[in-house]
């Protein structure tokens, strides 16, 4: 197999998660990545981005059709050994994908991470059934897919292709950190729990919400930070913020502040109803914190029990109250979990280990 020298990467969305691989790959060849720098440049105000001499950023917000011709001319200019897409959402940009892949099909290697092999329940649904045709074509016509783990390649082959033979194109990759802290930090000695992101009706805050009644009604508070934006967070927030030790934040919460929520949490909830990857699992391993996580679908790809968190049957407030409360009163358990969710960041999820295995995997 020919040398790897140059990579197009385009990631219309996962902008940190994208800029991050990028700069890994760089240690290995010239990387071009494209997307959308004001997105970029909000997530990490604050922060500084992680970059190399070898990375070079172009900006689009994969909207015009003048934009896909500055991709078109990237690929003739540029001439990447791979051309390499974050799979997007949004009709647009799936039809940018599509053209692009089959313009670079003769001169590179293609590629695409699929993030999501088949859509969340919800508003995922309805927006993956609007650009459906576009992503199989894309799907079909790439020489690489790369998924987060084996309960990803599992929904790909039965749930997305409906056959068990396998798709010999796969490769599994692992989602690296995101949000990792300055400096490591210790978890505060009394005890936080949080949970953050996009409340859509997979994340199971209404689980959450039932397990904290069931608490506060045996007499048992905890404090319980809750925050982002999303349908559910509207439906529950009043439910919320009734409950005794509980914050709910009904807003966007910028990056540089999920890292400050995250060092003050003891640990992190997915109390999730599906899963594929999940950045809130990264992040929260990043920041060294264990997670209380239901045992569904990629989760527990990472989730190892007992040793970097814990994890509970879906839709289950009775076992979310119970392993809370676990928690919450074994500062030992607690210690033991967050250093093995510090193991897990540094070596599974390391961006320079993933990197290294994406480039053989080319």
């Amino acid at each position: 197999m020919a040398t790897v020298r140059r990579i197009l990467m385009i990631a219309p969305h996962f902008e940190e998660y994208a800029l991050r691989l990028s700069a890994a790959l760089a240690e290995h060849a010239e990387v071009l990545l494209v997307l959308d720098t004001s997105v970029l440049n909000a997530e990490f105000a604050g922060r500084t981005m992680p970059l190399h001499p070898r990375l070079s950023i172009s900006h689009s917000r994969f909207g015009s059709p003048a934009e896909l011709a500055r991709l078109l001319v990237h690929i003739r200019r540029f001439r990447p050994d791979v051309l390499h897409w974050q799979e997007p959402s949004g009709f647009i940009k799936a039809l940018f994908a599509a053209v692009t892949v089959s313009a670079a099909a003769r001169s590179a290697r293609t590629a695409v991470t699929i993030h999501d092999p088949v859509p969340h329940a919800g508003r995922d649904s309805r927006v993956a059934a609007r650009l459906a045709r576009l992503r199989r074509f894309t799907r079909a016509r790439v020489d690489r897919l790369f998924l987060h783990g084996p309960a990803c390649v599992n929904q790909y082959q039965q749930d997305y292709l409906g056959t068990d033979m396998p798709d010999p194109r796969v490769r599994l990759t692992d989602h690296g950190v995101l949000l990792p802290p300055p400096e490591p930090r210790d978890p505060p000695p009394a005890f936080r729990a949080l949970m953050f992101g996009r409340m859509e009706a997979y994340k199971g805050l209404d689980t959450l919400a039932d397990a904290l009644e069931h608490l506060a009604r045996s007499g048992c508070s905890l404090h319980v930070d809750i925050a982002g934006r999303g349908p559910e967070m509207d439906r529950l927030e009043d439910r919320l913020r009734d409950l005794p030790g509980v914050t709910a934040t009904n807003a966007f919460v910028p990056a540089a502040s999920l890292i400050g929520m995250i060092e003050g949490a003891s640990c992190v909830l997915l109390p999730y109803q599906e899963a594929s990857q999940s950045g809130v699992l990264a992040a929260a391993f990043a920041g060294g914190r264990c997670v209380i996580a239901s045992g569904v679908g990629g989760l527990v790809d990472l989730v190892d029990d007992r040793e970097n968190g814990l994890l509970v049957p879906p839709d289950s407030p009775a076992a979310l109250a119970a392993a809370l409360t676990e928690v919450a009163g074994d500062p030992a358990l607690r210690e033991r979990l967050s250093n093995g969710a510090a193991r897990t960041a540094a070596t599974r999820l390391n961006w320079d280990r993933i990197a290294a295995q994406l480039m053989a995997d080319y």
